[in-house]
């Protein structure tokens, strides 16, 4: 997932991830790349919601994916051997946390023995699959797995494990003390040469079978033998516990984007590796842009948007109601968050700017339990969100504070958005406040869209270039409501 570092599993998401999760609609999305698997879909949710911003980072990742894409196969069997590891190892029931000495040493010998197995098998699709894959993270990991996992290594793991296993008895030696206590014990390898035959015949001594004091005594002297071992036992074994968890997470971002691209693939719907600029850059351009979450909801195709904007902050979208707004609208975010986490965005060319952050305040529906007027929580949500922002990130509004008049929405609109402009905020402000959507005519950096209507009053679902219309098109609801009830009468 880095070149630099290793995957955080447990990194903070951004601010306003259910806010992000519910606006842009992206339960789909996650369900689509997780498919019941929940590795997967915690995985997907942390690096959805923890940006990169660096360019280096997001083509690093981007390289990755493209091996994952031309090695779809070798990537799921990658994935499947590090699942199965932690079957065996669940169903195994040996844990490292038990109270007695002995159990922990005898656990860690026998989930060692698992680790190893898995390893091999690891270790034979690097043999096989590695010219294959031509990123330096793929490559990298499997060229470690041939360097680290050479056939002498197995050779020799494979040895201490055998020697280590306890049928046949513990092999200890001890000095005597200064008075005559048992001192210096240490755990003896039986099969060494001629040390094993060296005691053979020595003089023995059994414990009676009810001797629990005798019995209880020589198991203390056998737990000091093998304390040390026990120690280093149990740390490999976390060690490779912690690798194959590792290991999991970071290919389960990779088998959730190849199952989200067979599911677009599968509707005919086009996905394309992003370009992107840095967070300075007013550029946005995109060929087929469409929401991703809608088209597996309806599991049919969708209308994708052309726009090239150049030298652009602020976007005011305007036009007839159900033109397809709000879907532009989380296009757009959707296939941010995606672009940022390394991904694949659902459009046939995608070119934006990194964004420090992605936020979003949708008109929410009335919420009887709220103890103020819904104005109130708009801004009070407004003000949350303020307390996040900072120059060069992405702020989508969607019919923000249309609670209240035409005029003073409008004026809160117009302050709120001025503000953030002037702060180096990008914004897309989707809006049938008319007031306030004229506020910024004739200024450069400002972007006029409109939902495509025919002169029949037929939506296309497009978003187009346009300036905003002083009309609600009633007509259009006019005919939708009386005349078909005309027809039906």
């Amino acid at each position: 997932m880095f070149q630099d570092r290793d995957f955080d599993r447990e990194a903070k998401p951004c601010f306003g991830k259910d806010t992000l999760i519910a606006d842009l609609e992206l339960k789909p999305v996650l369900t689509s790349m997780a498919q019941g698997d929940e590795i997967i879909n915690a995985t997907c949710i942390s690096v959805l919601f923890c940006p990169l911003q660096s360019i280096e980072e997001i083509r690093y990742r981007q390289e990755n994916l493209r091996d994952a894409f031309r090695n779809p196969d070798t990537v799921r069997q990658l994935y499947e051997i590090t699942v199965e590891t932690e079957k065996r190892r669940r169903s195994s029931w040996h844990w490292l946390s038990s109270a007695y000495l002995s159990s922990t040493f005898s656990s860690a010998v026998e989930l060692l023995k698992i680790y190893t197995e898995m390893l091999m098998e690891l270790r034979v699709i690097a043999d096989s699959k590695l010219s294959n894959f031509q990123s330096d993270g793929f490559r990298n990991l499997l060229t470690m797995l041939q360097r680290e996992l050479d056939d002498d290594y197995f050779s020799e793991v494979r040895a201490h494990l055998e020697d280590l296993k306890d049928r046949d008895g513990t092999l200890v030696s001890a000095t005597l003390g200064n008075y005559l206590q048992g001192v210096g014990y240490v755990l003896r390898r039986k099969n060494r040469k001629g040390f094993w035959w060296r005691w053979r015949f020595a003089p023995s001594f059994t414990i009676a079978p009810r001797d629990d004091a005798g019995a209880a005594d020589l198991g203390k002297r056998r737990d000091r033998a093998i304390n040390e071992a026990t120690f280093a036992l149990a740390q490999a074994a976390e060690h490779l516990e912690g690798f194959f968890a590792m290991l999991r997470s970071e290919l389960a971002f990779y088998v959730g984007c190849l199952n989200l691209a067979d599911n677009l693939q599968g509707l005919g719907m086009p996905i394309c590796i992003p370009s992107m600029a840095p967070s300075d850059s007013k550029d946005r351009s995109w060929r087929g842009l469409y929401d991703v979450s809608l088209a597996l909801t309806k599991n049919a195709a969708v209308v994708g948007n052309e726009l090239n904007a150049t030298g652009k902050r602020l976007y005011v979208i305007t036009g007839a109601n159900q033109g397809g707004k709000t879907t532009f609208l989380r296009s757009l975010g959707q296939a941010q968050l995606m672009a940022q986490s390394g991904m694949f965005v659902g459009a046939e060319s995608f070119s934006a700017p990194i964004r420090r952050g992605v936020f979003s305040h949708f008109k929410k529906e009335e919420d009887a339990a709220m103890k103020s007027g819904k104005l109130d929580e708009e801004l009070a949500r407004m003000n949350e969100i303020a307390d996040h922002l900072q120059d060069g990130a992405l702020m989508l509004f969607n019919e923000s504070f249309a609670a209240s008049n035409e005029r003073e929405g409008s004026e809160i609109c117009r302050q709120i958005t001025q503000a953030l402009v002037e702060n180096g905020v990008e914004v897309f402000s989707v809006t049938h406040l008319y007031t306030y959507a004229v506020a910024f005519l004739g200024t450069k950096d400002t972007q006029y869209l409109r939902a495509q209507r025919l002169e029949n009053g037929e939506r296309t679902f497009k978003v187009v270039p346009g300036e905003p219309l002083q009309t609600a098109f009633g007509e259009d609801l006019y005919k939708k409501i009386f005349c078909q009830s005309e027809v039906t009468m």
